[in-house]
């Protein structure tokens, strides 16, 4: 996932403020917990929505739709 990237939610009942929009990706962030660097480690992205929202997600809850060029 990289910025420019089309997404959509994919869990869309449990978010309701941006179901069946195309979001785009403005940020993508990786985390280490130095503490349990082999446990604790993710990826945050923040995503701009059509209706004015900017959310961060964890990777696994948005899907591309579309790759940035």
């Amino acid at each position: 996932m990289k910025v420019g990237d089309l997404v959509k939610y994919a869990h869309p009942d449990s978010f309701d403020d941006c179901e069946d929009q195309i979001g785009v990706v403005v940020e993508v962030n990786s985390w280490v917990d130095k503490g349990a660097p082999d446990r604790n480690f993710g990826v945050h992205v923040l995503v701009a929505w059509p209706n004015g929202l900017i959310e961060t997600f964890d990777e696994y809850e948005i899907d591309i739709i579309e790759h940035a060029s």
